[in-house]
């Protein structure tokens, strides 16, 4: 069988299984085939935000001063995308659903773009950061119609709070295993097939990577069902949608929990390798920090239904993030001490894996409230500006390690007292920042919750009606 038949296989599973009856619980099945499409998008998307950057300047030789506002730039761009995104999937309607359709159609452009990215020409300075703008910003606009309409699926699957908060579960524990992956495998598969060319590791570790995210992708695609959608018939004008999603109270606490976890995964994974290099002295050691951290993410989302039926969504989530950042400014005082930094910095990223299923609840939420309130579901509009806070957060953590390391004057081939201290502030100071306002977040979550209880919200879909 052809690479190019598949789809039409998995095409034809999907339509034969949807003679079956559907019923409501989700089965274990769905729940992984839905958990294999975050994998996919954290295989790529983290080994992108991992390495690209130490890609770029220690492979392609690229300025690190200029690499700030390249993954600036590239990211909002691609940020920007995603509300066209979302309002291509809330305007779909086919036999194969909403949202489901992007996941069989872009993965192969998707992988192609990535290969691409990953193979920077030797060229002139000049016209080898043209072509990271091009690739990137490209790979970014097709990354949304993967991203975008795989994280608007979660509310079309099911409106039961206990299915929703396992499937945030199943996608935390996803984009761990990913991470895993990603992390783990990526530059110990570089040395090996590349030697000593570094390019050649870099090309074929990537074009192995994206091709198991393509057939993930098909996976989640073939043995998931969209059961609550929104007919094509009730969407509304652009503007119109977007006012009313500012009005909504937990779109807008999702969408700040999404931008600020990402800026401070963004600083986090894309200093790390540096801190490794510069700071503890072996570069070879982020093949062991960001698997444990991987690992610890999938424990803390494995535990996160558990913890949060115990303790509550918006208490549970302030308390892990007090805890974290407690953790994290510990971190000084055991750099000496290999065992005990990777440790404590392992047991600090257990309460991301709680955050991060915890952001993928209120973004399901979020659809539902929209639904009681406004009358109406948007859930690729939704999804698409979750996403763009996503992407805008990565960038902003992104550039911010470029643009710390050019004010430092970061040189591959030197150690200096200058760089390190500034991955000291980036990994030690910036989550703990991002966490302090994640828990105004949740604060405010808190506050809507009781407006909600006390009958203080009204009711846009009838209007008048207080609730």
């Amino acid at each position: 069988m052809s690479l190019s038949s598949i789809p039409a296989v998995l095409s034809y599973i999907y339509l034969t299984g949807d003679s079956m009856s559907a019923s409501q619980n989700l089965k274990l099945g769905e729940k992984v085939s839905f958990g294999a499409g975050e994998v996919a998008s954290n295989l790529t998307w983290n080994l992108a935000t991992g390495f690209l950057l130490l890609y770029y300047t220690d492979v392609a030789l690229l300025p690190a001063a200029s690499l700030g506002i390249l993954m600036l730039v590239t990211r909002v761009l691609d940020a920007v995308f995603d509300p066209i995104a979302g309002i291509a999937v809330d305007r779909t309607n086919s036999l194969r659903g909403k949202a489901r359709p992007y996941l069989l159609y872009a993965p192969i452009p998707f992988a192609i773009l990535y290969v691409a990215t990953f193979s920077v020409p030797d060229w002139s300075t000049t016209a080898k950061l043209i072509y990271a703008y091009i690739t990137f910003t490209l790979l970014g606009l097709v990354y949304s119609f993967l991203y975008v309409p795989y994280s608007s699926m979660l509310p079309m699957l099911t409106k039961k709070a206990s299915e929703k908060n396992q499937l945030g579960s199943v996608r935390a524990m996803g984009s761990s295993i990913a991470s895993i992956i990603a992390f783990g495998l990526t530059m110990p598969l570089i040395n090996y097939i590349g030697g000593d060319d570094r390019q050649l590791g870099f090309t074929v570790t990537t074009g192995i990577m994206v091709l198991i995210a393509v057939f993930l992708y098909w996976i989640c695609f073939a043995y998931t069902k969209e059961r609550h959608t929104q007919p094509v018939s009730k969407t509304r004008p652009v503007v119109e949608s977007l006012k009313t999603l500012i009005r909504n109270p937990v779109w807008r606490a999702a969408f700040f929990i999404k931008l600020l976890v990402f800026i401070r995964i963004g600083i986090m994974v894309s200093c790390l390798a540096y801190f490794a290099k510069q700071v503890m002295g072996d570069i070879s050691l982020i093949s062991v920090i960001l698997p444990l951290m991987s690992i610890a993410i999938f424990v803390g989302g494995a535990l996160s239904s558990t913890y949060i039926s115990k303790i509550g969504l918006e208490r549970g989530n302030i308390i892990a993030l007090s805890i974290q950042s407690a953790l994290f400014l510990s971190l000084f005082f055991f750099e000496d001490n290999r065992s005990a930094f990777i440790a404590i910095f392992v047991i600090a990223n257990i309460f991301s894996g709680i955050a991060a299923a915890s952001g993928f609840r209120v973004s399901a939420d979020a659809v539902e409230w929209h639904e009681k309130y406004f009358g109406h579901r948007d859930e690729g509009l939704i999804a698409s500006v979750l996403s763009f806070g996503l992407k805008v957060g990565l960038a902003i953590g992104s550039a911010l390690t470029g643009f710390v390391l050019g004010w430092a004057d970061y040189d591959p081939a030197v150690v200096t007292e200058l760089s390190a201290n500034a991955l000291r502030s980036l990994l030690y100071l910036g989550p703990v920042l991002a966490n302090s306002f994640l828990i105004l977040c949740w604060v405010s979550l808190i506050n809507n919750r009781k407006k909600e209880t006390n009958g203080q919200l009204v009711n846009f879909s009838h209007r008048g009606t207080n609730l």
